[in-house]
This record gives C-alpha cells, sequence and structure tokens, in this order.
C-alpha cells in the first residue's frame, strides 16, 4: 500500500471502523455542521463546535418535560434529581469509573472546578512544629490552574513551580511511599494535554506523584494530592480513571460537545473527598442551619454539599 492511499479517510476507516460518524463524512458535515460551509474551524480542543441535532433533541426534551428544583418533593423535582444522577453516572461511565471510586461535582465550567479546589483544599501553613503545604505545578499549566496561587499566597502556602524536565530529571529510583509521621496535604497540578501546545504529559505522573517517586513530592514529606487538567485531553483523547486516579480531575463540557457553555464539573476520588472543606454555604448544599448563631451541618453527600 503507498503512502498516500494511507492519507485517504476512507483508508482511515477501514483500520479504525469504530471511529466517527457512520455514512460519509460529508454527509454529516452537510447535516451536523453545514453553517460552517467556506470555514475552517482549527478551534476545536479550546471549543468544539455543536452538532445541529444536539440543539434540536435539548430543545424536544425541555419542550416535553418539565424539570423542577431537585430540592424539593414532587414529579418533577424528581425527574431533575434522577436525570442528574443519570448523567453522573453516564459520566464516571465514559471515564471507566464507578459511584463507589468518584463523585461529580456540576460547575459553571472548568475553571470554577479549579476554584473550588483551591477554596476548598486544606491548605496548611508553616509552623514552628512542621513545614506547610505546598501548592506545585507543572510550568505548562493554564492559567486557572496558576491563578491558585492567588488563593495560597495569603494564607502563607509556598508555591513551587517545575519544569517539565526537572519533573523527571529529580526523580526518585523507587517511591518514597505514605509518609507516617508527616501527614501535611500537598497539591500538584498539570495538564492532560497542555492548553498551549498541544503536548500530552504522561498521565502515569499521577501516581508517581502519589508515591512520592516523582519531584518535588520525592524531596517533600507529607500526603500528595494530584489535579489532573483534563479540559483539553478529553476533546480528542479518552481518559481512563481507573488506570490514571487523579485526586481531582476539573472538565468542560462546553470543550466536550460545544453546547450548553458555562457547563463544567469536577471528578473527585472518594478519598480525597473528605479533604475538601467548605466555608461557604447556600441553596441545596446546607442539611441544617441556625440563623442567629454559628450553627451549620453539610449536606452528607459530597456532590451535594
Amino acid at each position: 500500500m503507498e503512502f498516500q492511499d494511507l492519507c485517504t479517510f476512507e483508508t482511515f476507516q477501514q483500520f479504525w471502523s469504530h471511529y466517527g460518524y457512520e455514512g460519509k463524512l460529508e454527509d454529516m458535515i452537510e447535516q451536523e455542521f453545514s453553517r460552517t460551509k467556506g470555514m475552517t474551524y482549527l478551534d476545536h480542543a479550546a471549543a468544539t463546535l455543536y452538532p445541529e441535532s444536539l440543539l434540536r433533541d435539548y430543545c424536544q426534551d425541555i419542550s416535553r418535560n418539565v424539570y423542577g428544583n431537585p430540592h424539593s418533593r414532587n414529579p418533577s423535582s424528581r425527574l431533575t434529581h434522577d436525570t442528574l444522577e443519570r448523567v453522573r453516572y453516564r459520566i464516571l461511565q465514559h471515564f471507566n469509573t464507578t459511584p463507589e471510586e468518584y463523585s461529580v461535582i456540576f460547575t459553571s465550567g472548568s475553571t470554577a472546578a479549579l476554584k473550588v479546589v483551591a477554596e476548598s483544599f486544606p491548605w496548611r501553613a508553616p509552623s514552628d512544629r512542621e513545614a506547610g503545604s505546598y501548592f506545585s505545578y507543572l510550568t505548562d499549566n493554564h492559567t486557572s490552574v496558576v491563578g491558585i496561587r492567588g488563593k495560597t499566597f495569603s494564607q502563607g502556602v509556598v508555591t513551587l513551580p517545575v519544569s517539565p524536565q526537572a519533573l523527571e530529571d529529580r526523580a526518585k529510583d523507587k517511591a518514597q511511599g505514605d509518609d507516617d509521621i508527616c501527614q501535611t496535604p500537598h497539591l500538584f497540578c498539570y495538564p492532560a494535554q497542555s492548553n498551549f501546545s498541544g503536548w500530552k504529559y504522561p498521565l502515569n505522573y499521577v501516581t508517581g506523584i502519589q508515591g512520592r517517586c516523582l519531584y518535588p513530592a520525592c524531596d517533600h514529606p507529607g500526603r500528595w494530592f494530584v489535579l489532573l487538567d483534563a479540559a483539553s485531553h478529553i476533546s480528542c483523547s479518552p481518559l481512563d480513571l481507573h488506570n490514571c486516579p487523579a485526586d481531582f480531575v476539573p472538565i468542560s463540557f462546553y470543550k466536550l460537545f460545544g453546547f450548553p457553555t458555562g457547563l463544567g464539573a469536577l471528578l473527585v476520588h472518594n478519598n480525597a473527598a473528605s479533604m475538601l472543606k467548605k466555608a461557604y454555604f447556600g441553596g441545596g448544599t446546607a442539611a441544617a442551619y441556625l440563623s442567629g448563631e454559628d450553627y451549620y451541618i453539610h449536606a452528607t453527600n459530597i456532590s451535594d454539599r
């Protein structure tokens, strides 16, 4: 087979028959993306284009169903609650994990998901007895990740940027394991795929940091958590959280489907869920509270809280 034959879409489909739409690519474009005629759209990983069928199905759904406040108790509220839970399950299924391993917290985008972690992570300031938390991140990170330091700086948390080269060059030969003496929580953030260059970083960095064999975790005792920014990666690549058990995974549905805008989620490993401490409460996030005194009980379920 000659090289030019390998470059045709038809040949590609012979080897990857499960890829994309059935039928001809031209027919799919005519049906779903007729508005792009005469255009070459090159921003898919940042903001994909929604197919026309998605808008039609969405309009039909909200026209035929009555969705109510999920915190109430009536048929329309139950429909909303059940729909949300069904969608949560399908999201986890897509990432090859289960509700027993991860929880899905809906947010107004991937940036809002990052903000949830920044505001809820149990940062510790340094003291006379022990060093404080580290907020560490790969230098090739999204602005919204680096911006977490705006929250941590005022709490005395040390910011530690790490170059991609230093991450492996300064690694140890074997995992350092859990540190029973020091349980100071640290957070390391890196993108599964760079928003700037499109470069994909190894997903095994997650277990490398958690096991403290990669820098900076290998040099600093404590309990290391990993935030894997998957917003760009999942728009064109699979992510298996069973093999890559990151503690926090912000995603954007806008980058996946193009619609609706302003919708994302934070996937939280249930082993790390209890670490998140939320101060502000509102809406259905509180199980009980008193307005006249400082009494508040948060919702049991982390997604509700």
